[in-house]
């Protein structure tokens, strides 16, 4: 018996040791917050006005009264007048825009919540997104930094409407397992 519990403990050891401790959010988008609003300004000099509300993000992509969409780790930059969202292209050492939103033309804005994940979701015409931040460490949500970025879209005048729920990305594939019976 002992040398049975001794057996598991090294085997466990040895299966924990390969584990990475980064996020994975951390480990695809690049963020340094004291030289991001420089940066980001060099690769999008269209940026109207001061950046309000910087950092890390998840987002999420759909269509109107959809709770599925495309999930995409970033970063955000928020002004008076536009959210400009970015992933990181780690060959050409620049930020690529994944979502430019002007606030005017936003029809509704809302804040969901479950358990320590929050999303502003903003609803357009024809897309609807879903922005949480992350903490710059990255792995864990910012409540109150998602809350700051809904207060701040919301103080612009759009209509605040009651959430349909979370949007989530798709499931992924789940293996099929197909009986066989054989008789005797």
């Amino acid at each position: 018996m002992r040398n049975l519990c001794a057996s598991l403990l090294i085997g466990a050891t040895v299966l924990l040791s390969g584990c990475n401790t980064t996020p994975y959010d951390r480990a695809t988008i690049y963020y340094d917050r004291t030289q991001f609003t420089t940066q980001v300004s060099k690769d999008f000099p269209d940026i109207k006005g001061p950046i309000l509300q910087h950092g890390r993000c998840s987002l999420l992509i759909s269509t109107p009264g959809s709770t599925t969409g495309t999930y995409h780790f970033c970063t955000f930059a928020l002004t008076q007048d536009e959210l400009y969202v970015q992933g990181w292209d780690a060959t050409a050492l620049k930020y690529k825009e994944i979502l430019r939103v002007d606030l005017s033309t936003l029809s509704k804005v809302a804040l969901d919540s479950y358990f320590r994940t929050n999303q502003v979701q903003l609803i357009e015409q024809r897309r609807q997104s879903a922005l949480s931040v992350m903490i710059d460490d990255g792995g864990y949500h910012d409540t109150a930094a998602t809350e700051r970025v809904y207060e701040t879209i919301k103080k612009r005048g759009v209509t605040v409407v009651k959430s349909e729920g979370m949007m989530m990305p798709p499931a992924g594939p789940t293996p099929v397992v197909i009986p066989i019976v054989i008789p005797k």
